[in-house]
């Protein structure tokens, strides 16, 4: 198993939500330096946005670190379409690999049961594996730019 399959399982058994887990991944294995407010902003996004069952939390945390990776502060940094390209393409992968994209699709279990959190780990973990994966091959550094090969 990768690295941040395992810290991400780690960061969810301790208690973080699948959001969480991601972000904090994320930002120890990329050394990101979120500040503890980026990390309080993702919260309330656990259970598909405040547990509504919308779309699934492992899939927000990854993009919004695909974001933080390729998004743009100010609009003429770049073009929508290109900071769209990453997030977009990693949804569809998610889509492709778990068949779904939304939390009640994925995890039909009953909320806060224990098979219900050990099926959600397993989602956000393998998230995790992928989103590094995906990383990996496109490219991105930290900087938000994409790396020479």
């Amino acid at each position: 198993m990768k690295k941040e399959y395992e810290l991400a399982r780690k960061y969810h058994l301790e208690g973080n939500n699948c959001v969480e887990s991601i972000v904090k991944t994320c930002n120890d294995s990329l050394s990101l330096h979120l500040p503890e407010a980026a990390i309080r902003m993702v919260s309330g996004m656990g259970g598909g946005l405040g547990r509504s069952g919308c779309v699934c939390g492992a899939l927000s945390g990854a993009c919004l670190i695909l974001g933080a990776l390729a998004g743009r502060v100010d609009p003429s940094e770049k073009p929508l379409p290109e900071v769209y390209q990453y997030t977009g393409e990693f949804h569809d992968r998610f889509k492709k690999h778990f068949g779904a994209t939304c939390c009640r699709c994925l995890n039909r279990l009953q909320f806060g049961t224990p098979e219900y959190r050990k099926y959600c780990i397993n989602i956000t973990a393998t998230a995790a594996d992928m989103l590094s994966d995906f990383i990996a091959e496109k490219g991105l550094d930290t900087q938000g730019h994409r790396k020479e090969r």
